[in-house]
């Protein structure tokens, strides 16, 4: 198994209510299956408890915390809660992320941007902040933060898409900063991706049908359809294993094509 004997803490683990899984349930499902133990993050608890059912219907288990990587606070307590449990810590997916539909600069609202840069940018510095002094004591570890296409796309999601362009730059420096203690530090830059936080946030903010919304995005991509959680997952899981052990520094696009119309 890829990651037999190693801890991964996973934050974004639990996801709202759709038709299919999020990309931080499945990725804690297949780092489950590859031998990992978790510690899952989220800040609500009834969505992480769904996560460990549907891990424990497999046979597996995970520690469960509610945290906000925003807050300093919570993003110490996971690390140490983390280190407490298991001893170490050698893998950090960072799967949270927020946006909102901001369309105009003229028309945004000094709150919504501060609270998307907060999550979005601010968490992934804090979290990666106190995850960091564990993995160089180690002298190794993986850590991705997941981001989007619409860091280099052209999108209607103006502090979501420069919070996570910043995010790019920040984890390139991470990767410099860290590589002499054989730490990594990559970027999951995903697309049009069929998850309820997709499906469901479009379907409520705009009111159309979610088929409506699915042919939408469907289209959008050059491989002609949205991708899955399981597809990220696994590229997440390449990520986060061994198999990665030369890999450092890169912004990794799961999006179908979409990238290559940027530019």
């Amino acid at each position: 198994m890829r990651l037999e004997g190693k801890v991964a803490v996973i934050t974004g683990a639990g996801q709202q209510q759709g038709e299919n899984i999020g990309n931080g349930r499945a990725a804690a499902v297949l780092f489950a299956r590859e031998g990992a133990k978790l510690l899952l993050a989220n800040r609500s608890m009834a969505s992480l408890e769904e996560t460990r059912d549907l891990l424990r219907k497999e046979g597996f288990d995970a520690e469960c915390m509610i945290a906000d990587i925003s807050k300093e606070d919570d993003c110490a307590a996971l690390v140490n809660t983390a280190t407490s449990k298991f001893g170490r810590i050698d893998i950090l997916h960072n799967n949270v992320g927020i946006g909102a539909l901001d369309g105009d600069t003229v028309n945004i609202e000094r709150s919504v941007w501060d609270n998307v840069f907060n999550v979005n940018l601010d968490g992934a510095m804090l979290i990666s902040k106190h995850t960091l002094p564990i993995m160089r004591s180690q002298k190794s570890g993986s850590i991705t933060h997941v981001s989007s296409v619409a860091a280099i796309a052209s999108s209607p999601l103006i502090a979501y898409k420069t919070s996570k362009a910043a995010l790019h730059e920040f984890v390139r420096w991470l990767a410099f900063e860290n590589a002499r203690h054989n730490i990594r530090c990559n970027v999951l830059m995903l697309g049009m991706i069929d998850t309820p936080m997709a499906i469901e946030g479009y379907h409520k903010v705009t009111g159309t049908p979610r088929d409506t919304l699915r042919k939408q995005r469907d289209a959008q991509v050059p491989m002609g359809r949205m991708g899955t959680a399981w597809e990220t997952a696994k590229v997440a899981l390449f990520l986060a294993s061994d198999d990665a052990s030369y890999l450092t520094g890169a912004v990794i696009p799961v999006d179908g094509g979409m990238h290559t119309r940027v530019g």
